[in-house]
């Protein structure tokens, strides 16, 4: 098993939000982005670099535009946040550019292979961009309970949570066969691989954020945000 990289998903549509998820401001006027993307350094410190997937150029611009972050060369950015540096590699889902074509849409399986094309050695820490709640612990958690294919968190109800994963290079393959034959989930893969779920020690890290009542609602809770880290 490859060197574990951590990985921050962000190349949705946000069809049901309305605008684009992971530019959403929480506490302090920070996105959930760079919430995200600071928490992940914190959780895999061992990895110089944070990996950041967007669906293709077009969304780098308002990234850049934030005076937070510095592009040092293309593709490699610097986040400053509360005077700590992050090193982010971005990565696209559809390096060509977009597509209409939403029927062959791949979802958050094009953000997964983009990282293995990126890495095809490396196990990644994966992370959507719409779990506010998620902390340093939550992925130390994680990390600790790693064992085969694919780990990742399951949640109440007993569905998994392959989105707050970690996925090895057998477990993208195995992605990246299924996505071939029409088959773009991720949770297909957990099963498949047998994969390893855990439940949370704190569920709340689970909440994600699909509609403007859902950001509404951890807007109204955001002192969970400030020592989320």
């Amino acid at each position: 098993m490859g060197a574990l990289q951590p990985l921050l998903l962000a190349g949705g549509r946000s069809t049901r939000m309305g605008r684009r998820k992971e530019l959403l401001p929480l506490v302090h006027d920070i996105p959930i982005y760079m919430h995200l993307l600071r928490t992940l350094q914190l959780a895999c410190p061992q990895s110089p670099i944070v990996y950041l997937s967007l669906r293709n150029p077009d969304c780098l611009p308002d990234i850049q535009n934030d005076p937070r972050v510095t592009e040092l060369s293309p593709g490699m950015l610097s986040l400053e946040i509360d005077g700590s540096s992050t090193l982010v590699q971005v990565i696209y889902d559809r390096p060509n550019g977009d597509t209409l074509d939403t029927e062959n849409d791949m979802g958050p399986a094009g953000g997964l292979l983009a990282a293995h094309r990126f890495d095809p050695q490396a196990t990644w820490l994966v992370v959507a961009c719409d779990y506010p709640f998620l902390s340093v612990s939550d992925l130390h958690h994680l990390q600790q309970e790693m064992a085969g294919p694919v780990t990742c968190f399951q949640n109440a109800d007993g569905f998994c949570e392959p989105l707050l994963g970690i996925w090895s290079p057998e477990a993208m393959h195995v992605l990246d066969q299924n996505v071939r034959n029409g088959d773009c989930g991720p949770k297909s893969v957990v099963r498949q691989c047998s994969g390893k779920t855990i439940r949370p020690r704190d569920d709340r890290c689970l909440f994600h954020m699909n509609t403007p009542a859902d950001l509404d609602m951890v807007l109204k809770l955001k002192d969970g945000l400030d020592s989320g880290i």
